[in-house]
């Protein structure tokens, strides 16, 4: 099944074809399993199994191209190509949060909308920005208000995190920004769940305090709105962040009690029916209070599984069991297969499904009935559990939590009595509140004490650690050593699959081997940070260097937004030099954060005195650091690579007016034939001292365009010397300077460059071999 996926998300082919396709196959597998009824031949047996697999196949390709035909109504398409256009809408608020500048947003369940005097009551999903109406709501309230469609942010640069895809996936595909509310009514309809939800936050309040609250949300009810990206960030590094994410672990303590009934359900005639009606009841309740959350839902159609196997004696198809749950969900939603969520809780059950019992078996008998047996098994499942996941892990957040296993055995166990007791201490509080308030103090101690040990060990250095896959082969790599762990106790198979685990690792070594010997390219990164510079160059030997660290602005800044989860995701460790062409926010604006989050062994400026706060606050910060700071002035060599060569052209050393911009730190970057001019904001004035200094010296392949584009900057005589064959303009879309100015564009284009903006490409990846440059698209 998720072999069809997969073949139509890479190669599309489309719904006639795929029904065609389903169709033939399922018509060949019916003709052979007939002749196998009527022959009982072997080789039509065979074939007739092919058959049912390439079937099963062509299932996966047809259901996903049936999801994806699903094409918006007209109404979100008519939103989507509207941004900036006034817009009113009525529904009722379904979630609430925060952005990461503190920010009141809400998804709204829309019922009615009006724009360009139409009106639809066609019902969707949208995000809104409801700043101006902040703590004016809560969950299920009724709403009317008039607003400006925004559109939503795409993914700017080639490793950012993808919010686009990320509302996509929650089915939503319209953001609009509220300017006014005209009504709000208070939910009231109890036959809601939101407005169960909304009850069960309020009780919440009432048992745990400002400290504990927003992390008993996320426990129980799996709200976790209301925890900011400082605590997520925390709980990750502490190996703790899947408690925080109602899933599982969760709804395993909800059926718990469950479990400990069922030999009754066996002594009853129709005890199993009852059962399982009786267990479908607990599970889509607690679905419906957590907000039938993809996670759980997804938990709960496992744990449904599993729980029948267990009612009706197959809980020893317990694989079979969860691929069976997998195989529903993707039967209803194909497009989960690429959610993260999917594969690493799916990922996870299989892993303690295949691997666990064989450790179990090679632990001693007297350790398994002492005491400490079930602490020591939960740390194994803990070691189990990431080192099963640990390509997932490394693939989609950089980061592995090393305390991950000590802080799962010394909460994770008392969870299974925490989670029982605060719901049960929640309908306690809605009759009795101080009653439940008593009974639920132990838990409130309970998440008092693990979120200072969280917030403790986010401290550590030591407590976690950043990493990369040097190749996607590790995932198959990864999947041939657990299956080899698994048949541990079948020897025949054992060894076959450790064969194909050794031949996958040789075949990573010789591929590794085979590009170490290969001339490794020059890799430029022109980021997209808005109005603002910073590109990202990645040596032929392994050497990285940052030219321009983005821009400021109070609440956020380059480095901490784009550049530093770019080098975490590409395994990037340290910075061998961050070279910064002028002290201006918009090429400074990340360099305080990159200081703070990775380690520098250098930084070059242009030795401009300049008296920001934040020029000023940086070259304190590496002082502290002891980082050297050290001014260049033209004639100036950097070697930063042996391959490679760093020429400074500007500026001259000398002082000629107050404008740093034309005192900026100009670089000639050479790999063999190759050249690339960076400028930083360098005027007209300092184009012209350039000129007269370097003549036909300045020619270059690639231009990184000077001042974004202004009108002050690409003078026709420069350029007459640049000759540029490519030219890069960094710049943000929507800029209060109004860049880029037309004169500067009419003169770029008369030197036949081809040119690039980031505002329009997004980042800009180029490629050199030494010979000629090329464009690397993502």
């Amino acid at each position: 099944m998720m072999a069809g996926i997969l073949i139509h998300e890479y190669h599309h082919p489309a719904l006639p074809l795929s029904i065609i396709l389903f169709a033939l196959i399922c018509l060949m597998f019916c003709l052979v399993e007939w002749k196998v009824h009527l022959s009982s031949s072997v080789v039509f047996s065979k074939l007739g199994i092919s058959l049912f697999l390439m079937l099963i196949i062509s299932f996966g390709i047809l259901r996903s191209a049936l999801h994806s035909a699903q094409g918006s109504p007209l109404i979100i398409k008519l939103i989507q190509i509207s941004d900036w256009e006034p817009i009113s809408i009525t529904g009722s608020v379904i979630s609430i949060s925060t952005t990461s500048s503190g920010k009141e947003r809400w998804d709204l369940s829309v019922s009615e909308t009006e724009i360009h005097q139409l009106n639809s009551d066609y019902p969707y999903t949208t995000r809104v920005l409801a700043d101006e109406a902040a703590g004016n709501v809560t969950l299920g309230d009724q709403v009317r208000f008039s607003g400006t469609i925004v559109p939503i942010s795409e993914k700017r640069n080639p490793l950012d995190f993808d919010y686009k895809a990320y509302l996509q996936s929650r089915g939503i595909s319209v953001q609009i920004k509220l300017d006014s509310l005209h009504h709000l009514q208070p939910n009231t309809k109890r036959a809601e769940w939101v407005w169960w939800r909304e009850r069960a936050l309020k009780l919440v309040d009432k048992n745990f305090d400002t400290q504990t609250s927003h992390i008993a949300k996320a426990l129980l009810i799996g709200y976790k709105q209301e925890l900011d990206s400082e605590s997520k960030m925390a709980f990750a590094r502490a190996g703790l962040s899947h408690i925080m994410a109602v899933s599982g672990l969760h709804v395993g303590f909800i059926i718990a009690p469950f479990w400990i009934i069922i030999p009754y359900f066996w002594t009853k005639k129709h005890g199993r029916k009852v059962g399982l009606l009786l267990l479908i009841l607990i599970l889509f309740s607690y679905a419906g209070i957590t907000g039938f959350s993809p996670s759980v839902m997804r938990a709960s159609v496992m744990a449904g599984f599993l729980t029948y196997g267990k009612l009706f004696h197959k809980i020893n198809d317990s694989i079979n069991l969860t691929a069976a749950a997998a195989l529903v969900l993707l039967i209803i939603n194909p497009s989960q297969l690429f959610d993260i969520g999917f594969q690493l809780s799916f990922s996870a059950v299989l892993i303690i499904l295949l691997i666990l019992p064989v450790i179990q078996n090679l632990l001693p008998y007297w350790v398994r009935v002492r005491w400490y047996s079930k602490p020591l098994m939960v740390v194994i499942v803990s070691l189990v559990v990431q080192f099963g996941l640990y390509p997932l892990q490394v693939y989609y957040f950089g980061e592995i939590s090393l305390v991950s296993p000590i802080a799962n055995a010394l909460f994770v166990p008392f969870l299974g009595v925490v989670v029982p007791l605060s719901l049960v201490a929640l309908f306690v509080t809605a009759v009795i509140p101080s009653a439940g308030f008593v009974l639920n103090y132990p838990s409130y101690i309970f998440l008092g004490w693990m979120s200072d040990f969280v917030n403790m060990v986010a401290e550590w250095d030591w407590a976690w650690t950043t990493a990369s896959l040097s190749s996607n082969l590790i995932f198959f790599l990864w999947l041939f050593l657990i299956l080899s762990i698994a048949a541990w106790y079948t020897s025949a198979l054992r060894w076959k699959l450790a064969a194909v685990f050794l031949a996958t690792a040789c075949l990573i070594l010789s591929l590794n081997t085979i590009e170490k010997l290969q001339s490794a390219p020059l890799r430029v990164t022109f980021f997209d940070v808005g109005q603002g510079d910073a590109a990202l160059l990645h040596t032929p030997n392994g050497k990285h260097i940052l030219i321009d660290a983005g821009v400021w602005s109070p609440g956020y800044n380059s480095g901490k937004s784009v550049i530093i989860p770019h080098l975490k995701s590409a395994g990037i460790r340290k910075l061998d030099a961050i070279i910064l062409s002028h002290p201006h926010a918009d090429h400074i604006g990340g360099i305080i954060d990159l200081m703070e989050s990775i380690p520098v062994d250098v930084i070059y400026n242009s030795g401009y005195r300049y008296e920001s706060n934040l020029y000023q606050s940086y070259l304190k910060l590496a002082q502290e650091k002891s980082i050297p700071v050290k001014s260049l002035v033209s004639g100036d060599t950097l070697a930063p690579d042996p391959s490679m060569l760093f020429l400074v052209l500007g500026p001259n050393g000398h002082i000629y007016n107050a404008d740093p911009n034309e005192h900026s730190l100009v670089l000639n970057v050479i790999y063999g034939e190759s050249e690339f001019l960076f400028t930083g904001d360098a005027g007209e004035e300092q184009e012209e001292r350039l000129v007269h200094a370097y003549e036909h010296l300045l020619d270059t392949d690639l231009l990184k365009v000077g001042h974004h584009g202004s009108r002050t900057s690409s003078g026709t005589t420069f350029l007459e010397q640049v000759t540029p064959e490519i030219a890069v303009v960094s710049l943000a879309e929507r800029n209060r300077f109004r860049h880029p100015h037309r004169e500067a564009l009419n003169r770029l284009y008369q030197t036949d460059a081809h040119l690039l903006f980031t505002s329009r490409e997004r980042a800009i990846i180029f490629e050199s071999d030494g010979k000629s440059i090329e464009r690397i698209h993502w």
